[in-house]
C-alpha cells in the first residue's frame, strides 16, 4: 500500500499555497460579499457614461473576473461540476441580492 506524503514533509513547489478551509471559506465569503457591492454601486456608477444596460452588463463582467480565482481553486478542489454547480448557487444569490439592493437604494440615499 503506498503511502500518502505528508504536506509538511514534502517541500512545496515555488507559487503554490495551502489554504485550509476555514481560509477558503472566508475568502470565499469575502469575494462573494464584495461581488454583491461591484454588482450593486457599480451600475450607478457607469449608467451616465455607458448607459443602464452596459452598465449591469460590466458589473457583472467585473463580478465574474474577481470570482474566477475562487472558481479555479472550487473546480480543481471539488471537480468541474460541484464547481459549476458553487458558481450558478453563488452568482444567482449575488445577482438577487444586488437587485434588490439596486431597487432599494434610491430611496434609501433620498432620491
Amino acid at each position: 500500500m503506498p503511502e500518502t506524503p505528508d504536506s509538511a514533509s514534502t517541500p512545496a513547489q515555488p507559487g503554490v499555497i495551502f489554504l485550509t478551509t476555514r481560509e477558503f471559506f472566508w475568502i470565499t465569503i469575502s469575494v462573494w460579499l464584495g461581488g454583491i457591492f461591484v454588482l450593486t454601486l457599480l451600475p450607478y456608477l457607469l449608467a451616465p457614461r455607458v448607459g443602464g444596460a452596459l452598465a449591469i452588463a460590466g458589473s457583472y463582467f467585473i463580478f465574474f473576473l474577481a470570482w474566477q480565482p475562487i472558481q479555479n481553486i472550487t473546480q480543481r478542489t471539488l471537480g468541474m461540476k460541484a464547481g459549476v454547480v458553487r458558481l450558478i448557487i453563488f452568482v444567482a444569490g449575488a445577482a438577487t441580492i444586488a437587485s434588490f439592493l439596486r431597487q432599494a437604494l434610491p430611496s434609501l440615499a433620498g432620491g
